[in-house]
C-alpha cells in the first residue's frame, strides 16, 4: 500500500466511528476521476469534476434496474408480496466469479420486496437478473427497457448492456447519474427508507431455501453503502466496482430541508479494500462540502402594502401565501431578486387569505419560485362617507382613463 493511500484511509476510519462535523472543505485532495455534487431541491450542480466524461458505472447501474422494479410496483403490475420462484437465470451459480450476490439459488422462493432489498442493500447481481426475467421475460428484453427508460428521461449518454453493471461497456456520466438519482428519489421516496437505508441484509431464511439446494445457511451482508449510520443524514444510494471502472459511490443525505446527492467515480487503488474505504471517504467529503456551503430554506419574505378602497382601513399588507424552498449559500443572497405584481384597485370587504398580487423570485435572473400575495386578516367594508369618497376617486380615474385612451385613437 503506498503512502498516499495510507494518508487517505486514516481520516475515514475516524469518520466512520466518530460523530462527523466539518472535515475540511478543500476538495483538491479528491482522487476520483469524476465527481459531482447535486442539490436535490433545485437540481443545481454545486461541484463538478469531469462530470461529462462517460464512465462504466459497475453496480451503480442497478439503480436503473431498481427504478423499473419500483415502477412495476407503483403501476400495479406486481405486488410487494408477490411470490418469486428463483430460476436458473437468477441463480448465484449463473453469475461470474467475483460477482456481488444476495445468494439466490434455483428452486428458492421469496417475495418481491425481499428481491428488491437484496438488489439495493447486498447489490445482488443474481437478484438483478431474476428481476429482469420477472419483468421482461429475458435479461435482454429488460436491458432494452433500461435504455428506453433513460432515453425517455433525457439521458441519451446513459447506455446499458446488462441489468447488473458487470460489463465495462455500460456507460453513464457522473452528471447524468446524479440527475437520474434525483429523479429516482423524487419518484420513489419510499425506496430510500425501505430499500437503500437497510444497513444489513440477511438471506436466505429457512423458508427461502431450495429443497436439496447447495445453499443451506443464511448470510448477513453489510450494505455496500458504508456511510449508513456513520455520516449524518445518509440514507442511500448505490456503489459499484469492476476492474475497469475503479471504485464508484453515489450517496445521498438529508439534513433539515437540505438533501444532497454526491457521485464519485473512477477511484483506483492497488489494494481492493483500500478502494472501498477511499470511495466512502470521498463521497462523505463531498457531502460535507455541500452541507457546509449551502442550505435549503424558504425564499426571502416579501410583503407589499396596498391601498384598499371602501374598507374600514385604507391599507392592507400582503404576504406570500406559501414560502417556496430554495438552496443557496451565505454568499449568494445578492443573486436572489424578486418581482411583484399587485392589484391597484383592491376593494373591501376582503376575507383573510384574499389574493391581491403575485411574487416571483429569481436567482441569477432565472425564476426559482412564485406565490400569490394574500391578506393575512379580514378587512371589513368601511362606513358610508368613506365609501363615497373612494367611489368618487374610482369614477374620476375611469373617466380620465377613457379620455386619455380616446385621445390616442
Amino acid at each position: 500500500m503506498d503512502f498516499t493511500v495510507l494518508k487517505k484511509i486514516r481520516p475515514l476510519i475516524a469518520l466512520l466511528f466518530l460523530p462527523l462535523s466539518l472535515q475540511g472543505q478543500d476538495l483538491t485532495g479528491l482522487t476520483a476521476e469524476g465527481a459531482v455534487l447535486l442539490d436535490y431541491q433545485t437540481g443545481r450542480i454545486l461541484y463538478d469534476r469531469m462530470g461529462d466524461a462517460p464512465r462504466a458505472p459497475a453496480s451503480m447501474a442497478k439503480l436503473v434496474t431498481l427504478y423499473l422494479g419500483c415502477e412495476a410496483l407503483e403501476k400495479g403490475e406486481i405486488a410487494r408480496d408477490t411470490p418469486v420462484h428463483v430460476t436458473v437465470t437468477g441463480s448465484a451459480f449463473s453469475r461470474p466469479v467475483g460477482s456481488s450476490l444476495m445468494l439466490l439459488e434455483e428452486g428458492q422462493d421469496l417475495d418481491y420486496m425481499t428481491l428488491l432489498e437484496g438488489i439495493a442493500a447486498a447489490s445482488g447481481n443474481d437478484g438483478a437478473y431474476q428481476l429482469a426475467e420477472i419483468l421482461a421475460g429475458t435479461p435482454e428484453n429488460f436491458v432494452d427497457r433500461m435504455n428506453l427508460l433513460v432515453y425517455s428521461l433525457g439521458f441519451p449518454e446513459m447506455h446499458f448492456v446488462d441489468p447488473d453493471g458487470w460489463s465495462e461497456e455500460d456507460r453513464v456520466t457522473p452528471l447524468s447519474y446524479a440527475r437520474f438519482a434525483r429523479l429516482y428519489i423524487e419518484k420513489f421516496p419510499w425506496a430510500l427508507t425501505e430499500l437503500h437505508s437497510l444497513e444489513t441484509f440477511t438471506y436466505p431464511g429457512e423458508e427461502n431455501r431450495a429443497p436439496g439446494g447447495l445453499i443451506v445457511s443464511s448470510r448477513t451482508r453489510k450494505n455496500t453503502n458504508w456511510l449508513l449510520g456513520k455520516v449524518e443524514g445518509v440514507d442511500g444510494l448505490k456503489t459499484g466496482y469492476i476492474d475497469e471502472s475503479g471504485f464508484n459511490f453515489a450517496a445521498t443525505a438529508r439534513r433539515g430541508e437540505t438533501r444532497l446527492i454526491a457521485v464519485v467515480m473512477g477511484i483506483f487503488t492497488d489494494v481492493y479494500r483500500d478502494g472501498l474505504f477511499l470511495r466512502a471517504e470521498e463521497a462523505a467529503e463531498l457531502l460535507e462540502y455541500g452541507f457546509a456551503g449551502w442550505t435549503t430554506r424558504p425564499l426571502p419574505t416579501v410583503s407589499e402594502t396596498l391601498k384598499v378602497y371602501s374598507g374600514e382601513r385604507e391599507e392592507v399588507t400582503l404576504n406570500p401565501e406559501t414560502s417556496p424552498l430554495f438552496t443557496w449559500g451565505e454568499g449568494e443572497a445578492d443573486r436572489l431578486t424578486w418581482e411583484t405584481e399587485t392589484d391597484p384597485w383592491l376593494r373591501a370587504p376582503l376575507p383573510a387569505g384574499s389574493a391581491g398580487g403575485w411574487v416571483t423570485w429569481y436567482f441569477d435572473g432565472e425564476p426559482v419560485g412564485s406565490s400569490p400575495l394574500v391578506t393575512g386578516e379580514e378587512l371589513k367594508k368601511g362606513g358610508f362617507f368613506h365609501n363615497f369618497i373612494d367611489l368618487f376617486e374610482i369614477l374620476f380615474y375611469n373617466i380620465s382613463h377613457r379620455k386619455e385612451g380616446g385621445s390616442k385613437r
